[in-house]
C-alpha cells in the first residue's frame, strides 16, 4: 500500500505545481533573512502573540499571478528559534479557506496549505526537508533529493519527522465557496533533531546560514506565492538552487 501512496503523491504533486504561468521578472538575487532567538518559551496555538510581534515578518511574492488584477491573496511568514526547536508563524489572506485533508501524509498541496523547504548544509542545495501543512494543521513531511525540475522522482515520502507541533487558527468557514473568509494563522514548531540527516550544526550556532524556501499553494481559486522566487515560467516551488538564506543569532527578537 505505501509504495501505492508514494505513486499517487508524487502524480498529484507534479500536477499541482505545473499550474501557473510567470507575471514577473526573474529576481537576480536570493533573498534574504536573519532569525533571532525566540525571547520565551513559545505556546504552539495559533496565536500572534507577543513573542511573535517581535520577530520581523517577511513576505511572499507572486511570480505566477497578476495580483493587480486579482488583488493579492497575501502571506507573511516569521521565524524564530531557540535550542529545541525552529518555530514558524504564518498569517494568510485568503478569502475562500479550503481543507479537507485530515490524514498525515496526505495530498494537502492540493488545497490552502503553507510549506517549508529546509536544508541545514548551504553546500549541498540539492537534498533537503519538505513539510506542508493545511489549516486542519494535517501535514505531510518528506526528505527530496537531487532538487529540481525532475524532483519527484526522488521524494523519499517513507521518511517521518518527530515531535512536530502545529496549531491554526482561521477567520471563516471552510469550503464554503458562497460566502468571503478573512484568512488563516498556522503556527509550527519543528524539533532540531528532524534535520539531522543533512550535516549542519544542531542546534545552529551565531552565523549560521541554512537555505530555505517558504511557499503557499492555492486551493480554491487561490494564488502560488512564495518567499524566495524560483525563476521557473511556471509555478514550482521545488528549485532548490533558489533558496533563500537564513542566517541565525543568538540576539533575541525584541
Amino acid at each position: 500500500m505505501r509504495s501505492v501512496l508514494v505513486v499517487t503523491l508524487v502524480m498529484l504533486c507534479s500536477n499541482v505545481i505545473a499550474m501557473g504561468q510567470r507575471v514577473m521578472d526573474v529576481p537576480t538575487e536570493r533573498p534574504s533573512m536573519i532569525v533571532e532567538r525566540a525571547p520565551g518559551p513559545l505556546t504552539i496555538d495559533g496565536q500572534v502573540d507577543a513573542a511573535w510581534k517581535k520577530a520581523d515578518p517577511v513576505e511572499f511574492v507572486f511570480p505566477w499571478n497578476d495580483v493587480a488584477a486579482e488583488g493579492a491573496q497575501s502571506t507573511k511568514a516569521r521565524v524564530l528559534w531557540d535550542d529545541a526547536n525552529l518555530y514558524l508563524l504564518y498569517e494568510c489572506v485568503d478569502p475562500y479557506l479550503d481543507s479537507e485533508v485530515l490524514d498525515h501524509d496526505g495530498p494537502v498541496y492540493n488545497e490552502d496549505a503553507v510549506e517549508i523547504f529546509a536544508t541545514p548544509n548551504p553546500d549541498n542545495v540539492t537534498a533537503y526537508f519538505g513539510y506542508e501543512m493545511n489549516i486542519h494543521g494535517t501535514f505531510l513531511d518528506y526528505m527530496a533529493f537531487k532538487g529540481g525540475t525532475d524532483r519527484t522522482k526522488s521524494i523519499h515520502f517513507e521518511w517521518e519527522a518527530e515531535g512536530i507541533q502545529i496549531a491554526t487558527t482561521h477567520d471563516g468557514t471552510l469550503n464554503d465557496h458562497s460566502d468571503t473568509d478573512r484568512g488563516w494563522i498556522l503556527e509550527m514548531a519543528i524539533p532540531f533533531e528532524n534535520f539531522r540527516h543533512l550535516g549542519g550544526t544542531l542546534p545552529p550556532k551565531e552565523g549560521d546560514v541554512w537555505r530555505w524556501n517558504l511557499n503557499r499553494t492555492k486551493g480554491y481559486d487561490g494564488q502560488f506565492s512564495i518567499w524566495s522566487d524560483t525563476g521557473t515560467d511556471q509555478a514550482n516551488f521545488h528549485i532548490s538552487d533558489r533558496f533563500g538564506h537564513a542566517t541565525f543569532t543568538t540576539n533575541v527578537a525584541d
